[in-house]
């Protein structure tokens, strides 16, 4: 605290806050910087900014009361001509009963005519203040043979009796006894517009839904307020939040929002998913689909309201279904993909077998179903379900990103993701720990480093040694420390000698791209990989016109990641061979034993963090000079050499016809 009133001090600076209130409106906070770092001054500047604000407040509610509308006569302009529009539109819907318009014989079709021009002319209303003639078309897509109408709107508008604007607002100043002034007027124009826009909207709900009823409107007695207003001097009961003021953002659903977003800002890709920034790379297609996937389980939860109506409440609930589902098996399947997130949630409840409420006969018959059917969806308990943490950081991270930039075009409720958005607490040193030096040896004497039945039976022993990512991404994990994905999608342009020296180079390609800008990095292979012919191997693979370190690891239809795939068509067969693995510990778990031998073996922590693709410190020229490759070669070398029992085999690359992009499983039944 500063000490001096309406005034606070961040980082040596002082800063004007105060809270204003004009009439029964809602109160906003005044917020600038005094642009000074002394006491003194701040004292001086701080009380005559006080008697400026309080003398513009005065001004200005002197000119609402004397010329505009307040918060309470726009309220009861927009509930009466709320009843007026209800009234309108029903006359209209059943005048077409009794005389078919001459533009449509299909009664449906004359009325989405009217109803969409009625509201694209009080669009344009609240908007622009007026309406312009404009011509409206009615083209069916689904019937070439259908007949385009083209009709004006002011022929249209006379046809269905329809109130200018300006009548109406000059209408509900005089039912409330206010005097016409050129603002007031233009403020009732804008209201009755809102009016209209919300009334149709209401209209074609109860149309979908003819069991719903209109929503109340409020009946109370309207009191003229006082002609001039002073400031109130007890507390004001707040007034009915006004209609937002419609346009085309006011109606966009969120996955529409999203799409819009995409192609206002480059870094996601823009538009196409094409574009890229003039500083790196553009969001992958993975990322943008994830993107698309949290903006569709919002609109789920919003259950047909535009995103501009969306409210800290619509987070909660989004929240809760997020607890609700199971993380390993949602949205997997094309069965989940085509239901709501509400579905889900219920399919889950249904398969809940350790819930108190559900009784004991039921869940032992739960049970049984899945014994004596396999197909039968898996039982689980209440403690399995819910995303994880990084997941539902995801999603609401994502979300957080849009609203932000939706609500600069598009007023919107205030919306907290700090509530949600959470930083898991662990201790960094026991997390996805490595493996141990005996543990490794395990880990390469199974069937694909010893010898393999067949190329498609790797884990049956056998004499075959094959190499492809069986064989080299565990290895090249183990002795280089790069992530997965880094792994699987090398392409062996990153793969060259320098001053005799073979390295990989670490980089953004046409796959993937990096973590963080640092993951940007070069690193030397090891003497191992080298012995057990990963430089032959390469060659190989050039001599036979590849592309890709691993080129069976490429998805067909183009979607998920090469790691993605390593992960679900090798690891999961390699761990089930591994009793000693514990939770946490897989692929990356190959990343922590590279580092912990390097720590161990006291190499410098700056070429640990160069070694990892971490953030360093400092940055020093010639960062890869010979001298520094050196350093990092002398660190790979004292990582433990687990394979030093294999013999080096002669290169047998995967048939040709293995050596393809993956299809697609066949999808299976579900039941």
């Amino acid at each position: 605290m500063c000490g001096i009133q309406n005034v606070t001090r961040k980082h040596g600076t002082y800063y004007y806050r105060k809270l204003i209130r004009l009439g029964p409106d809602k109160p906003f906070r005044l917020r600038l910087s005094l642009k000074t770092t002394s006491r003194r001054r701040a004292a001086l500047l701080a009380p005559a900014l006080t008697l400026i604000c309080e003398r513009v407040a005065m001004n200005m509610m002197s000119k609402m009361g004397r010329d505009g509308l307040t918060g309470a006569e726009r309220a009861e302009i927009y509930r009466r001509q709320m009843l007026v529009e209800r009234d309108r539109l029903e006359a209209m819907h059943a005048s077409l009963h009794i005389l078919p318009p001459d533009d449509h014989e299909d009664i449906g079709k004359a009325l989405t005519l009217r109803l969409g021009a009625s509201e694209m002319a009080a669009q344009d209303g609240a908007m622009q203040g007026k309406t312009e003639d404009f011509l409206v078309a009615r083209i069916d897509p689904e019937n070439d043979d259908e007949p385009i109408v083209i009709v004006a709107w002011s022929d249209l508008a006379q046809s269905i009796e329809h109130e200018g604007a300006e009548e109406a607002a000059a209408a509900r100043l005089a039912e409330i006894g206010l005097e016409q002034s050129a603002l007031r007027e233009a403020m009732a124009r804008k209201v009755v517009n809102e009016a209209r826009i919300v009334a149709i909207r209401e209209f074609r709900e109860v149309l979908a839904n003819p069991g719903a009823a209109y929503p109340p409107v409020p009946i109370g007695q309207y009191e003229p307020a006082p002609q001039h207003l002073a400031a109130p001097a007890t507390q004001v009961t707040p007034v009915p939040a006004q209609p937002a003021v419609a346009g085309p953002w006011a109606n966009m659903t969120p996955t529409e929002a999203m799409e819009k977003f995409f192609a206002h800002n480059p870094k996601t890709g823009g538009k196409d998913g094409k574009s890229r920034k003039k500083n790196g790379a553009a969001w992958t297609a993975k990322t943008r689909k994830q993107a698309l996937v949290a903006a569709r389980l919002l609109e789920q939860v919003l259950q047909g309201r535009p995103l501009a109506q969306m409210t800290h409440d619509d987070l909660v609930t989004l929240n809760d279904c997020f607890e609700k589902v199971h993380g390993e098996t949602f949205l997997r399947s094309p069965k989940q993909q085509a239901m709501t997130i509400f579905e889900i949630v219920k399919k889950y409840e249904s398969q809940i077998v350790d819930d108190e409420d559900v009784p004991l006969a039921q869940r032992r018959k739960k049970l049984k179903e899945v014994q004596e059917n396999p197909n039968a969806p898996k039982p689980l308990t209440s403690k399995e379900l819910g995303l994880s943490l990084v997941t539902t950081n995801r999603h609401f991270g994502f979300l957080r990103q849009l609203t932000n930039w939706f609500s600069g075009h598009q007023p919107i409720a205030p919306l907290d993701y700090g509530a949600f958005i959470m930083k898991k607490r662990q201790n960094a040193r026991k997390d996805r720990s490595g493996y141990t030096e005996e543990q490794g040896q395990i880990i390469f004497s199974l069937p694909p480093w010893t010898g393999a039945s067949s190329p498609q039976r790797r884990m049956q022993p056998g004499s075959l040694v094959v190499h492809d990512s069986w064989y080299w991404v565990p290895m090249i994990a183990w002795y280089t420390g790069m992530r997965l994905d880094e792994i699987s999608s090398l392409e062996l342009d990153e793969i060259e000698y320098e001053g005799g020296h073979l390295q990989i180079q670490v980089k953004p390609n046409s796959l993937r791209g990096l973590k963080t800008d640092s993951s940007e990095r070069v690193l030397p292979v090891a003497s191992e990989l080298l012995r057990l012919g990963f430089d032959k191997y390469v060659e190989a693979l050039r001599a036979a016109d590849e592309w890709l370190l691993f080129p069976e690891l490429l998805p067909e239809s183009g979607i998920g990641t090469l790691g993605d795939a390593f992960y679900k068509t090798r690891w999961t067969h390699l761990a089930k061979k591994l009793p000693f693995l514990v939770k946490g510990q897989a692929n990356h778990s190959f990343r922590h034993t590279a580092i912990d031998a390097m720590k161990a073996a006291r190499i410098p922590s700056e070429i640990r963090a160069d070694f990892a693709g971490h953030k360093l410190l400092s940055e020093t020229e010639g960062r890869y000079s010979d001298a520094h490759m050196t350093l990092l070669r002398e660190a790979a070398e004292t990582i433990p050499k687990v394979t030093a029992g294999l013999v080096p085999a002669p290169v047998n690359l995967l048939p040709d016809r293995l050596r393809v992009p993956r299809k697609a499983r066949p999808k299976r039944k579900e039941g």
